[in-house]
């Protein structure tokens, strides 16, 4: 898998699994999620709407959110909810973001270690 599609995966998979985390705590809507990722993340990563958007229609489609507009006649916001799939959903990614986290920490410690020496 080229690198680049392998990043993209793994920011699916962390703004997944933060989406599924805060919409634990209530409904939201996307910029309310955006802020929120920003504030959790200390601003070391702000999502990008042409990112975010798409992924919360490919996880209401695969029924881990819903979502409803604020003014069904205006189509303001879209406020989402978290299902019980989505719920349900939550252990396995923690297990795929555990393992990507060690397989980064590896890389790390090697560059540590080869060229700092430590």
């Amino acid at each position: 898998m080229p690198k680049n599609d392998d990043q993209q995966t793994l920011m699916r998979l962390i703004i997944g699994l933060y989406i599924l985390k805060i919409l634990q705590q209530g409904p939201a809507h996307g910029n309310k999620l955006a802020g929120e990722i920003k504030r959790r993340t200390e601003d070391a990563y702000t999502p990008n709407t042409n990112a975010l958007y798409p992924l919360l229609r490919k996880m209401e489609e695969r029924g881990y959110i819903t979502g409803a507009w604020d003014s069904p006649v205006t189509r303001g916001k879209r406020v989402y909810t978290i299902t019980d799939a989505g719920v349900a959903r939550i252990p396995a990614l923690e297990l795929m973001m555990e393992e990507r986290l060690k397989q980064a920490e590896q890389r790390i410690a090697i560059l540590r270690t080869d060229l700092l020496g430590h």
